[in-house]
């Protein structure tokens, strides 16, 4: 319960400060900053919430080696010099000249929000006030329960926040300032901006932090996904990966062989479905026990056992849950799909063995995936992060170090190879269009923050000296001080 919940908090709760006290009264603003009034609500989010898990970040970094997996607790410790509650208010200010220069710019320059981004807004604003009931049911506890769980204070977030004083208005606010944060920032950067980022430095930076390639991954296991022990069997494998290689060197067509290894795997589960329903129907009488026999035995024509998972979508070889299907078209194939080539690699496998049943049992499921299949594939481009990559390290240096050249090569594990081609990610217009904005903030948002630093700087900034120090002060926010 707790994994799933927490990150589907994270990302409702975005936008969502964590605490606030009733006191004294005031006017609902803490100050202004360039004549721009900050609300209560806005400064008590900077503190508890933004600072407070920044402020812990900082302390687990700084204290790695001495603190270990020991839940940090901020007012103990001193940040940067300063004691926690003093590095809070000093954060929150900060925060609060941020947030006042994105809507001054935002002004200045005549933006506007898109229909897109106001309907995100409203979109989280929405979240806040969906009720804990769906989501608690989920879990088969109360809404009450959920919330006590977290030490909430409602049934919504909503209520819970706004018991706390904390309008949905501030809330609103500070989303829209987010998106018009973005809206600033392109409007510096975007390439119609007023320092817009070129597309040879886009170029330059993808070069240096990405790879696009395309890949196989064949592991040395039989259909069953166990490993094979025979060397000769071993080579059938690797035969076939330098096949694949040699074939996409010739050709420069790797639909192909793409197709070729997507048709493996769905005659492959196939296989392994057919075999475990066929020992399921027979298990009462004595032929289970043929079976299992003839559910082990190999296939004559196939002589290289591949694992049939897509590299970078799959873990598992065949015969486990996890393994990957293929997808069915949507009109019923009535006939064997055509095969790629006359020469095409693939060979269908053929089931013989001493059970006659079993053999004509399984080959028809066999058949049946061969004609669902039919002749496609994805011209599926991984792109490989060099600092990010959730691939195998020893597979991620191999990429880097690999001429981006679009040739075929063989990189070999201990208990599988692959078949991997390097491009030029300068090239892939489609993926580089599709990621602009991602990549423009990847490369800008620290220039970004320095620029609006150098503008808030010179910002005149007004706090009332009793709100930030005395009624909100920092270790005084409920839940954070404790």
């Amino acid at each position: 319960m707790s994994n799933n919940f927490k990150k589907l908090a994270a990302a409702s709760l975005a936008i969502v400060c964590a605490a606030s006290m009733t006191g004294c009264a005031d006017n609902g603003y803490v100050g202004t900053v360039n004549g721009i009034q900050i609300p209560n609500g806005l400064y008590i989010y900077f503190v508890a919430d933004k600072g407070y898990n920044e402020a812990q970040s900082k302390i687990t970094e700084e204290q790695a080696d001495t603190i270990g997996t020991a839940e940090v607790t901020v007012f103990t410790e001193t940040i940067e010099g300063k004691t926690a509650s003093a590095w809070l208010k000093d954060y929150a200010v900060e925060q609060a000249k941020r947030y006042a220069a994105v809507e001054t710019l935002f002004t200045d320059y005549g933006l506007s929000l898109s229909d897109e981004d106001i309907a995100a807004v409203n979109d989280s604003i929405d979240t806040l006030n969906r009720d804990f009931s769906e989501i608690a049911g989920y879990y088969g506890i109360s809404a009450e329960e959920l919330a006590q769980y977290y030490g909430l204070n409602g049934t919504s977030y909503a209520e819970h926040y706004e018991k706390m004083g904390i309008s949905m208005a501030s809330l609103r606010s500070y989303t829209e300032n987010l998106y018009k944060a973005n809206a600033v920032f392109l409007h510096y950067y975007d390439t119609d901006g007023l320092t817009p980022v070129t597309d040879d430095e886009i170029n330059s930076y993808l070069t240096d932090n990405f790879a696009s390639v395309k890949m196989l991954k064949l592991s040395y296991t039989d259909y069953q996904g166990l490993l094979l022990s025979e060397e000769s069997d071993i080579q059938g494998v690797k035969d076939l990966a330098q096949k694949y290689a040699d074939r996409f060197n010739s050709t420069g067509d790797w639909l192909e062989i793409q197709y070729d290894y997507d048709l493996r795997q769905a005659q492959y589960d196939a296989w392994v479905d057919a075999s475990d329903k066929y020992a399921e129907e027979h298990s009462s009488t004595a032929e289970a026990s043929v079976s299992e026999e003839a559910a082990a035995a190999e296939p004559e024509a196939q002589s290289e056992p591949v694992e049939v998972t897509t590299a970078g979508t799959a873990e598992a070889a065949q015969g486990t849950a996890e393994a990957p299907t293929a997808e069915a078209p949507t009109a019923e194939a009535e006939a064997p799909a055509e095969q790629p080539a006359s020469d095409t690699i693939f060979t269908k496998p053929v089931v013989k063995t001493d059970n006659a049943e079993y053999d004509a049992y399984v080959q028809a499921a066999i058949d049946a995936a061969t004609a669902e299949k039919k002749e496609s594939a994805d011209d599926c481009d991984q792109i490989v992060s060099k600092e990010n990559s959730s691939l195998d390290e020893k597979l991620t240096e191999y990429i880097w170090n690999a001429p981006a050249d679009g040739k075929a090569a063989l990189f070999e594990d201990e208990s599988c190879i692959y078949v991997v081609v390097r491009e030029d990610i300068t090239t892939k217009e489609t993926w580089k269009e599709s990621q602009h904005k991602t990549l423009l903030h990847s490369m800008k948002d620290e220039a970004f923050d320095e620029l609006l630093k150098g503008i808030y700087t010179g910002y005149a900034a007004q706090f009332d000296d009793y709100l930030i120090n005395t009624k909100y002060a920092s270790e005084k926010i409920r839940n954070i001080g404790k």
